[in-house]
């Protein structure tokens, strides 16, 4: 079997990680991240853990806030295992003077303390582009049961949640493909980015990546197939090289003509993960646990672990969130984002699609030249998704650093990565955050 190369720090800390679950004289107390990243990352733990008869209650939530708090002091667990999340919280986690670990890939902060903090940048790894919340949980559950490796493709789903893939997939991400290939439970191939139905329907039903005038327009997407003497209703699993290629050709162009950065089109021929598991690509997975962490996200732990039922579930609520993105994205299409000096606002569709929105909407509706903010209006608060690019992470764009602070300012908190962030703040103190984010976005890419 092929080996994983990680640090020798890293191996250590996931050999202690494992022995206190596996030793634990109690049941193990999980929280877990309710996006792609953190159910996968669920799906792989909760496995691992069933196969090894380790009792477990887990839940998925939005992230440490009050209530979380307040439910592990009132149900008084032993041990409690972070997924996904817990380095931006390190220290109200360590205040509560429990047996904690934390996995996570989030940019953490300066901490020395009791919890056992499992951070992929921690030991070199790059959180934002090498390794996801799934992949630690990967590499966890290794470090129980080296037979888990066959669930490497809930790692790579993971992380292509998170959009680790764009570009393909590197670090630690790139050899759990390789060792997935390696065992036969993942086939990788290079291949157009569109869903495997008929071409009209891929076309016509494809956010990412989003055509304009033709995503979300059936009739406009059958004429184009026509025009280079396609079947339309051909799959696209059945088209000959030479067609494949005529169309890419097609559709790169048209993602130019969009404004799109070269590093967006290059995804549209793209490697594409097969899990011979589930008989779906790694990319279709993270589409299906996206779509259940809107509505409910133990489907979607329930179908990382193995239940067909939730598998058919999860796809049925797919089906119902692709077409409430389809409405946000034709909107955002229609309406563009307001712009300001350096930054770019919008107000979302609704909080289940806003961040898939605001990704999306960056890559290919809006200007590249301003990281975006999406603003999603829930009660007395907003909840803020921001997004930035490759390219403007590398003139020093850090949306960790500015939703994180700004948010702070005006009374709320957040984090996340680099390119992609996000935030919580007070409804009334839209205007002042929105101003100090552009004053700081401007400060970094000057």
């Amino acid at each position: 079997m092929l080996r994983l190369q990680i640090p020798e720090k890293l191996a250590s800390d996931l050999k202690k990680a494992s022995e206190t679950l596996l030793f634990s004289d109690s049941s193990v107390r999980i929280f877990s991240h309710h996006d792609a990243d953190g159910i996968s990352a669920a799906s792989i733990v909760a496995k691992a853990l069933i196969r090894e008869d380790v009792q477990f209650h887990l839940s998925i939530v939005s992230g440490v806030r009050d209530e979380v708090i307040e439910k592990i002091e009132k149900e008084n667990d032993s041990l409690i295992l972070f997924l996904d999340m817990g380095s931006g919280d390190i220290e109200r986690l360590d205040a509560l003077g429990k047996d904690i670990i934390v996995l996570d890939h989030h940019s953490p902060k300066e901490y020395q303390g009791k919890v056992l903090e499992i951070n992929s940048h921690r030991y070199g790894i790059d959180g934002t582009s090498e390794a996801s919340g799934s992949t630690m949980a990967f590499l966890l559950s290794l470090a129980i049961n080296p037979s888990n490796s066959d669930l490497a493709y809930l790692s790579l789903s993971g992380s292509t949640g998170d959009r680790q893939h764009v570009g393909g997939f590197k670090g630690i991400n790139k050899r759990v493909a390789e060792l997935g290939e390696s065992e036969g439970t993942i086939e990788g191939k290079k291949s157009l980015n569109l869903r495997n139905t008929s071409l009209k329907d891929a076309l016509a039903g494809s956010t990412d990546p989003f055509f304009r005038e033709i995503s979300g327009r059936a009739d406009r997407a059958e004429e184009l197939i026509k025009s280079m003497k396609i079947d339309p209703e051909k799959r696209v699993s059945e088209l000959t090289e030479e067609e494949e290629k005529r169309l890419g050709s097609v559709l790169l162009i048209r993602l130019l003509k969009q404004g799109c950065r070269a590093d967006v089109v290059d995804e549209l021929i793209t490697w594409r993960y097969l899990s011979r598991k589930m008989g779906i690509y790694v990319s279709e997975i993270a589409d299906l646990m996206e779509a259940t962490s809107k509505k409910d996200p133990g489907i979607g732990v329930s179908m990382g672990i193995g239940d067909e039922g939730s598998l058919y579930r999860a796809k049925e609520m797919h089906e119902e969130y692709h077409s409430e993105l389809m409405k946000a994205l034709l909107t955002l299409e229609k309406n563009g984002a307001r712009e300001m000096e350096h930054i770019q606002w919008f107000w979302t569709y609704g909080e289940e699609v806003g961040s898939a929105q605001a990704g999306i909407g960056m890559q290919y509706l809006l200007n590249q030249e301003k990281a975006v903010f999406a603003l999603t209006d829930i009660d007395d608060s907003l909840k803020i998704s921001a997004r930035g690019t490759k390219y403007l992470v590398s003139k020093g764009l850090n949306l960790t650093e500015v939703c994180r602070e700004a948010a702070a300012k005006v009374g709320g908190n957040g984090g996340g990565h680099n390119i992609a962030s996000g935030c919580t703040i007070p409804a009334k103190e839209r205007k002042d955050f929105l101003k100090i984010a552009d004053e700081m976005v401007g400060r970094q890419l000057k």
